[in-house]
C-alpha cells in the first residue's frame, strides 16, 4: 500500500489513527460528563440549585481555549463545540429554558442560541425584550437573550434588578472576522447578588432632557438608548473597577449628569479572536 508523502503513513494507517483519536475523544467526553455531574451534585449538597450558566467560569474556560488554540481548525468551530459540550453536560442536571427576544429576527436569535447553548436546551420565543426580562425574573433558573441595538424600541432594561434578571454576559464573547452567529446580544440571568468583579459593569441611566455631552470621552459605552418626549434612557457599560459614585462622576464630567443611575449587571470583556484586528463597535452613542 502506498504511503502519503507528508506523514509517511498509508491512508489506511491514517484512518486507523483517526479512529483511535475519536475513541479517546469520546472517552474524554464521557469522563467530562461524569465530572460535571459530580460538580452539580456538590452544588446541590451545598444548597445551590443546578444552573446552566456560570458566566465567570464560562469566560475563564473560553479564554483558556483561545490561548491554547492553534492549527487550521477555525477557532469559531472549536468555540461552538466547546460551548455545546459545556451546556449539554450541564443541562443533564439543570432544567433550563432560554427566552429569545422577539423584536429581533427569529432565525438570527435561533442561530445565536444554538451556537452558544447547543441543541439540548429548550428555546422559548418571547414578544420582545421586556417579555424576556419578565420571563427570566419569574423563573427559577431560565436565561434570556436580548438583541443589542443602538436605538431600542423600548427601555426594556428598566425591568432589570438585583433580585431579578440581570445582564450577565455579552455576545459574541470571542470576536472574530466573519464569524457565525455574530448578532450582538446580552445574556440575562438571575443571581444571588450582583457580580462585583465583572470586567464591565452595566448601568441603567436616565435623563429628563436630551442627553448632552460625550460619554465616550469618560470611557462610557452606550450599549443602547431609548428617546421619548420625557427624556432619554440608556444602558451604559463601563469598567467594573469603578464604584457607582465614580460612574456618576464620569457622567457628570461628560456633561450628562443622570437623574437615575443604578447598576443592573456586568459581564466579562470580549476576547479578540483576531489579535491583528481591533474590536470595533464600542464607539456608538446617541448623537444630538
Amino acid at each position: 500500500m502506498s504511503q502519503l508523502p507528508e506523514s509517511g503513513l498509508s491512508l489506511e494507517d491514517l484512518r486507523t489513527q483517526v479512529d483511535e483519536i475519536d475513541g479517546r475523544i469520546h472517552d474524554a467526553l464521557m469522563e467530562r460528563a461524569r465530572a460535571e455531574a459530580g460538580i452539580q451534585a456538590a452544588r446541590h449538597a451545598a444548597g445551590e440549585g443546578a444552573s446552566l450558566f456560570h458566566p465567570e467560569r464560562d469566560a475563564d474556560m473560553m479564554r483558556q481555549m483561545v490561548e491554547r488554540h492553534q492549527g487550521d481548525l477555525p477557532l469559531s468551530t472549536v468555540e461552538h463545540l466547546w460551548r455545546d459540550l459545556i451546556c449539554a453536560c450541564t443541562s443533564l442536571q439543570a432544567d433550563t429554558a432560554v427566552h429569545l427576544d422577539g423584536s429581533a429576527e427569529l432565525i438570527e436569535m435561533l442561530d445565536l442560541a444554538r451556537f452558544y447553548f447547543g441543541f439540548s436546551v429548550e428555546l422559548v420565543p418571547a414578544a420582545d425584550a421586556a417579555d424576556v426580562v419578565g420571563a427570566v425574573t419569574a423563573s427559577v433558573g431560565d436565561l434570556g437573550l436580548v438583541a443589542l441595538t443602538d436605538r431600542a424600541e423600548l427601555p426594556w432594561w428598566r425591568g432589570l434588578s438585583e433580585a431579578g434578571a440581570q445582564v450577565q454576559a455579552r455576545l459574541p464573547f470571542v470576536v472574530l472576522d466573519e464569524r457565525p452567529a455574530d448578532l450582538p446580544a446580552l445574556v440575562l440571568a438571575k443571581a444571588d447578588s450582583m457580580i462585583d468583579n465583572a470586567d464591565i459593569a452595566v448601568y441603567d441611566a436616565r435623563w429628563s432632557d436630551l442627553l448632552p455631552g460625550k460619554l465616550m470621552d469618560q470611557g462610557i459605552e452606550v450599549l443602547s438608548f431609548f428617546r421619548s418626549a420625557s427624556g432619554v434612557d440608556a444602558l451604559l457599560a463601563i469598567s467594573g473597577d469603578l464604584s457607582e459614585e465614580d460612574v456618576f462622576k464620569a457622567c457628570t464630567d461628560a456633561g450628562a449628569e443622570p437623574d437615575v443611575l443604578r447598576r443592573v449587571g456586568g459581564y466579562a470583556a470580549p476576547i479578540d479572536g483576531d489579535p491583528e484586528e481591533t474590536f470595533a463597535g464600542e464607539d456608538e452613542e446617541p448623537q444630538e
